[in-house]
């Protein structure tokens, strides 16, 4: 049975109790207003089921409509409670150049170097991977790619988490042309919240919600997950650039709910567009149509 009809089965259900409890028990019959009701009803204490969300009917509506736009989407969700993982057919697997996501591959190197003995993170360090993660900052990302190894701590990552699209680039310091899939970034997300220790996991998480809505380059990184999912809680790293290969490109990834129970990534390519007109309130729209308003909480 898919999760829209047990949902559906399951409204049918209650609707059919609600009645029959109107009508055996309801204040005229039983000579009890409905006053001295509210006033003396307790609250039963029985959890509230979720319904299950559908997200592999959104990624594929959310898929058509980016092709209609002339936009390239590669999407990936995992409900960690479920351990399910959705994601869009083929695309989902294809590496594409991950931007400032890769900044969360640096914090985690460094933060993993430090455990194993290698250094300590001196306080202007710690400083730039802080900023590096909270406002975007290209600066600190470059200075801390730099000096503690570059493409060596992409590599590190990948081999780690077991993340096979997760590639450094061949050109030395452009850290930003490091290649990634949607499907690995989400299990990057998933492993990352599994097997790190505490105290780090925290750490980084509080970070990602910490998010500034304005980037260090002045750019509303504010698009995608958190313009449609406001009011949710949020652990988020985006990414934009222009325009190797003749492409912008424009992404939105996290983690999302109070519980860390999903973790997304919503990568695009825009053809053929090569000025910095990124297409913000279009993959925002996209990322609606993967989760519509109400459909997760937390």
């Amino acid at each position: 049975m898919t999760g829209r009809l047990q949902y559906l089965v399951a409204l049918l259900a209650a609707i059919a109790l609600t009645a029959v409890g109107c009508t055996e028990n309801s204040p005229e019959s039983s000579g009890v207003s409905t006053s001295e009701l509210s006033a003396t009803a307790e609250p039963t204490g029985m959890p509230v089921a979720e319904a299950e969300v559908d997200f592999q009917a959104g990624i594929d509506e959310a898929t058509a409509f980016a092709a209609s736009q002339g936009i390239e989407v590669s999407i990936a969700v995992i409900d960690r409670e479920l351990d399910d993982e959705a994601v869009n057919g083929a695309a989902a697997d294809t590496p594409i150049f991950g931007a400032s996501l890769v900044k969360l591959f640096l914090a985690d190197n460094l933060l993993q170097r430090q455990r194993a003995g290698e250094f300590a993170l001196s306080a202007q360090d710690r400083s730039l991977l802080e900023a590096m993660l909270v406002s975007s900052d290209d600066a600190a990302a470059d200075s801390l790619y730099s000096r503690f190894g570059g493409e060596a701590m992409v590599s590190e990552v990948a081999q780690r988490y077991r993340l096979p699209s997760v590639a450094p680039t061949a050109e030395a310091g452009s850290w930003e042309l490091t290649t990634m899939s949607a499907r690995d970034v989400a299990r990057y997300y998933d492993r990352f919240l599994t097997t790190l220790p505490t105290a780090d996991r925290d750490y980084v998480v509080g970070l990602l919600r910490a998010s500034t809505m304005i980037a260090r380059d002045g750019f509303d990184q504010f698009f995608g997950i958190p313009t449609a999912l406001p009011g949710l809680t949020l652990a988020i790293k985006q990414g934009w650039m222009c325009c190797p290969r003749d492409t912008s490109y424009l992404h939105t990834t996290g983690i999302l709910g109070s519980d860390n129970r999903y973790t997304v990534a919503i990568l695009s390519g825009n053809p053929g567009v090569v000025e910095s007109g990124f297409s913000t309130e279009l993959l925002s729209q996209i990322t609606a149509l993967v989760f519509p308003p109400g459909s997760i909480a937390g």
